[in-house]
């Protein structure tokens, strides 16, 4: 058996290290360099126009919110003055859309802080479901000595629109009903609480005293008018949907396409009620 020279190994050894040692690691040499300020928001994933709903709930409360500039870098013992700027190309309109909070055109990350915020209102109930009103901010400058602003995450769009939860308690009270074709149109229903909690119950259906239940389903924006048997005139008639019903949650307005028939399935009507809240 050949013998094995332990002094060789050990030489082998050191000399494969020295080696290796030359090498830098690939996953220890990426470093941020310098002081720079950015938009969070444009940070994430959702790129740098991003689109948020607000509740419009008609009550004349605008909407809170705000946007944050972040000091990415070691935290300075002195203030640190930010400009921005509400760029020409935004569609959103001061005093209409939105008014701002922050006043002037720069905030101030505090001595040994990393962040501030621009901060605005939203004004919802000027906003229309559908509409998208966008507001751009753009940082302009700093004041800071060795600290700059990022090319990559220096602007940021905020996509303004709306959205009206369902409450049922918007949709009670004394409605007009328009009824093409018919003569007595438009004429006053009342709406009152049905028998679940998005149930309404309708007086006066079909100009005629007929007491009928609608649902509102939020999950889909739709009506629902269930088969049902209503007494108008004294007469059982059977009322049905006849189409595609919706309602409008800010308007608080629904439209019901229907048909009346007999108890024995003659039809007598079909026909389509808006009711517009009074």
């Amino acid at each position: 058996m050949k013998k094995i020279n332990l002094s060789s190994i050990v030489l082998f050894l050191a000399l494969t290290a020295a080696m290796f040692s030359c090498f830098d690691d690939a996953g220890t040499d990426i470093l941020l360099k310098g002081t720079f300020i950015e938009i969070q928001e444009a940070t994430t994933s959702a790129g740098l126009s991003v689109s948020k709903s607000y509740e419009r709930l008609n009550d004349g409360i605008a909407k809170k919110d705000s946007i944050r500039i972040n000091l990415v870098g070691a935290q300075r013992s002195t203030p640190v003055t930010v400009n921005f700027a509400i760029n020409s190309a935004s569609t959103a309109v001061a005093g209409v859309h939105y008014t701002m909070v922050t006043t002037g055109t720069s905030v101030t990350i505090p001595a040994n802080s990393s962040f501030a915020y621009i901060r605005f209102n939203v004004i919802a109930d000027n906003i229309e479901p559908g509409e998208v009103w966008n507001l751009r901010f753009d940082l302009t400058g700093v004041d800071a000595g060795n600290v700059t602003i990022s090319e990559n995450y220096k602007t940021f769009t905020r996509q303004i629109r709306t959205l009206c939860p369902f409450n049922r308690a918007n949709f009670l009270g004394n409605y007009s009903c328009v009824e093409p074709g018919y003569v007595g149109s438009p004429y006053v229903v009342v709406s009152t609480p049905g028998p679940d909690a998005n149930s309404i119950t309708i007086t006066n259906f079909w100009d005629f005293g007929g007491v009928v239940n609608y649902t509102f389903n939020p999950a889909t924006n739709a009506v629902t008018l269930a088969t049902q048997n209503v007494v108008m005139g004294g007469v059982t008639y059977v009322v049905s949907q006849n189409g595609t019903a919706t309602y409008d949650a800010c308007e608080y307005s629904f439209v019901v396409p229907y048909r009346v028939a007999t108890t024995g399935g003659v039809t007598v009507e079909t026909n389509t009620h808006t009711f517009t809240k009074l």
